[in-house]
């Protein structure tokens, strides 16, 4: 995957490998808007194609902390329909081989829990600025 389009330095992923370098500092990150890229619309690939891509998103979710909020609810729902799209093909193959239900299950539900989360805190955060523009006002 590359990542030179991304206005800073940010994890680099090996897809056999699915490692991370360390995230970039918070100023670089809040200063810039960019998302991970994902696999193209209906690619599932091999396990380890599938954990890598899991794994940007886990890495993306990280940066969330230094985003603002409606970047944060734009990438939420991208990643959200991603591993939607991954559930629902590792679904299609899982009577082919086990070790997907596994992914399915154990990888992209809890993930898909916490991006569930991370909308609220986001949500919550949108409405404390909106707030507190009216107490300005």
């Amino acid at each position: 995957m590359s990542w030179v389009s991304w206005k800073v330095p940010m994890p680099t992923t090996s897809v056999s490998e699915g490692r991370f370098n360390n995230p970039p500092d918070q100023a670089a990150a809040s200063s810039a808007v960019f998302m991970a890229p994902l696999r193209s619309t209906g690619a599932l690939g091999t396990r380890d194609e599938i954990e890598a891509e899991i794994d940007v998103v886990i890495a993306a979710m990280r940066m969330f902390g230094f985003k603002p909020p409606d970047q944060i609810l734009r990438e939420v729902a991208a990643y959200g329909a991603r591993l939607v799209e991954l559930a629902i093909l590792l679904h299609r193959v899982e009577s082919l081989d086990r070790q997907y239900l596994r992914i399915r299950t154990m990888q992209i539900a809890p993930i898909q829990d916490e991006l569930e989360r991370q909308f609220k805190i986001a949500s919550r955060l949108i409405e404390q600025q909106r707030q507190d523009l009216e107490m300005i006002k």
